[in-house]
């Protein structure tokens, strides 16, 4: 089997962003006053939307969750925290080696469309930033079944045997599954190998190098 579309997920799959996170969740719930700010388990808080997250997790309706998440979003965007995310390993290497063989390369991620842009523009990939697709300004567009499917609905692509989902939680492997396409679960990110084995992931990677053999382009 081989695939010419890769759609790359961001955080926990591009890049280790899990400090640059924490930080900026900590900065909101202080702001929003939670009497313990810390965040002990930072895993449990990268995948879903971030408003979703501020309502399940931390208990906030939903007026709350977009007051915690403007505050998330001075720390994150506005001090730069987000910036501060470094590739994993051999990252930049298989972007590189797949946009040579003439891959089809994008990410779908359920961060903030605009955000997602400024990062991937900055760390210099060999991704355009408008095949760079997320959650619109707004919070809409959080399904990762809706991002996927724009993004190739945009792009003109109708073979789906051809298209792989790369991510490291049960949110990338569902959502590919529900639009029809493979997935690659890569045990590196924030979510476990039983996880992306549940979610019923087509393929497990433990580094994203190992992307190259199954893509077989």
């Amino acid at each position: 089997m081989s695939y010419s579309h890769i759609l790359f997920d961001l955080d926990g799959t591009l890049i280790d962003s899990k400090e640059t996170i924490r930080c900026s969740f900590e900065y909101a719930l202080k702001k929003m006053n939670v009497p313990d700010p810390k965040v002990t388990n930072v895993d449990a808080l990268i995948g879903p939307p971030m408003l979703k997250t501020f309502q399940d997790i931390y208990g906030f309706s939903l007026d709350e969750a977009r007051k915690g998440y403007e505050f998330y979003l001075e720390e994150y965007v506005g001090n730069g925290q987000m910036y501060q995310a470094k590739l994993y390993q051999g990252v930049k290497e298989t972007i590189a080696t797949l946009c040579e063989k003439g891959c089809f390369l994008a990410v779908a991620t359920t961060k903030n469309e605009t955000n997602a842009r400024k990062i991937v523009e900055r760390l210099k990939l060999d991704i355009s930033i408008n095949r760079v697709y997320g959650t619109y300004n707004d919070g809409t567009r959080s399904n990762k079944k809706e991002i996927i499917t724009n993004l190739l609905d945009d792009n003109g692509v109708k073979d789906l045997a051809d298209v792989v989902m790369v991510g490291d939680r049960h949110f990338d492997i569902i959502g590919a599954k529900e639009v029809g396409i493979d997935s690659v679960g890569v045990t590196y990110g924030c979510g476990s190998e039983d996880e992306l084995r549940q979610a019923g992931a087509t393929h497990l990677v433990s580094s994203i190098i190992e992307l190259l053999e199954i893509v077989n382009i």
